[in-house]
This record gives C-alpha cells, structure tokens and sequence, in this order.
C-alpha cells in the first residue's frame, strides 16, 4: 500500500501545472511495460508489410517519447547500409526533442509524416538484432533521481535531445554513432525513470558533441591547407 501511495503521490505531482500554465503530461510511471516489451508487441500485432508511423505512436501510450526517441536513434547504432540514414531519421527526433522541452503531452506528427511508412520486415530485423542488448540494458535500469526527470528537468532533457539530434541530421562523418548512443539511452532513461542513465546519456553527449566538434575543425583545416595548396 505504501508503494501504491507514493507512485499517486508522484503521478499527481508530476501532472502540476507548468510555467506556461499547461499540464505537463505525467512521465511514465515505474513499473509499466518495458521498451521491449512494447516493441515485441507491437511488431506481433502488425500483420502487413508496411507501418504506419502514426500506428507506431498511438501504440505506445504515455510512453510515447521516450520510446519513440529510441526508435528513431537506434537504426545509426546498427550497421545498415542506407544512404543519408542519420539526415533522414533526424527531423523526426528534432520534432520530437522540441516537443518534449516544450512540455507537449503526446507526441504530434504533422499529417505527411504520420501516414508514412516503412517495411514490417525491416523494423522487425533492426529490432530483432538490437533485443538482447535492449533487454540487457534494461535490467540495469530502476527509479533513481527522479528529480532529474520533473516537469522542469524533462524540458531540459528535451533541449540537449533537441542539440544531439541536430548534431546527428548533420553530414559530419564519423560523429553520427555517439549523438545516437546518447539519445538512445536518454530515451530509455525517460521510460525507466532513471535519473543515473540521463547523467550517463547527457555525459555520452557531452563526447559525442567534443568528436563532432574535432572533425569539423579537422574537416575545415584540411580544406584549408587543400586550397593554399592549390593557390602555390
């Protein structure tokens, strides 16, 4: 009965009004589905070949950021020969990181990307390979400093997610893997209530922003001295 009362009492304080005056929607609460769990089922229950993108969001609930973050994150962590990969899956995290600092209470698509859709059989492969680390990662995952994870702490996990996801849109090379680390386990932190996984994922960042950083200036003195090369 304790247990029960404090998970009211923090789903109540989390549902407070914020700044703005809107009601935040209530983070998910410990002890509901797990991301993989959710992905298992709803691959299972999707007979077609293809996905709806809009499909995919409703399925998922009030754990719809985080897990969609994830998602969204986890093709640039598995090899997979598509061109312009991190570009592509990069607007839908820009969208999704403004939301959540913004404080939206569900995850929103605008209509040409919510009828989008992708291969059944493709999703299931990436998301198949990408289980048993998933499942692992989860058993380390608990409630834990959850004052990170507030109204006002999301909005700013939601601001660096919003960096990392323009840092990962961009054509840098070899500075796309850790930006897509850093939010996937940010996502999963979200999910999980798990104020340590958002230190670790926000220090991943952190990484990813210093190697995106160093090859871009690398990028622009190789160029330079290419061109003063050229000019004799």
């Amino acid at each position: 009965m304790e247990n029960m009362d404090h998970a009211q009492a923090e789903t109540a304080a989390q549902a407070e009004p914020g700044p703005s005056g809107a009601l935040h929607r209530p983070a998910a609460v410990a002890g509901g589905p797990r991301t993989s769990v959710l992905l298992r089922d709803f691959i299972a229950g999707e007979t077609g070949p293809r996905i709806n993108l809009g499909a995919l969001r409703d399925a998922l609930g009030d754990r719809g950021f985080g897990v969609l973050l994830f998602v969204f994150a986890l093709p640039n962590l598995i090899p997979v020969n598509i061109p312009l990969l991190s570009a592509l899956l990069g607007l839908p995290l820009v969208l999704l990181a403004a939301q959540l600092s913004y404080g939206r209470h569900k995850p929103w698509f605008p209509a040409w990307l919510t009828n989008q859709t992708f291969s059944r059989q493709g999703f299931a492969a990436i998301v198949s390979r990408a289980l048993p680390y998933l499942e692992r990662t989860e058993r380390l995952l608990r409630p834990r400093l959850t004052i990170l994870l507030s109204w006002t702490g999301e909005r700013l996990i939601g601001l660096a997610i919003l960096i990392l996801a323009l840092i990962l849109a961009l054509p840098i090379p070899f500075a796309n893997w850790l930006p897509a680390c850093a939010i996937a386990i940010v996502a999963l932190a979200i999910v999980e209530k798990d104020g340590v996984a958002v230190l670790v994922g926000l220090a991943v960042g952190v990484i990813s922003l210093l190697v995106a950083a160093t090859v871009v200036v690398g990028l622009i003195k190789a160029f330079l001295l290419l061109f003063s090369g050229m000019l004799g």
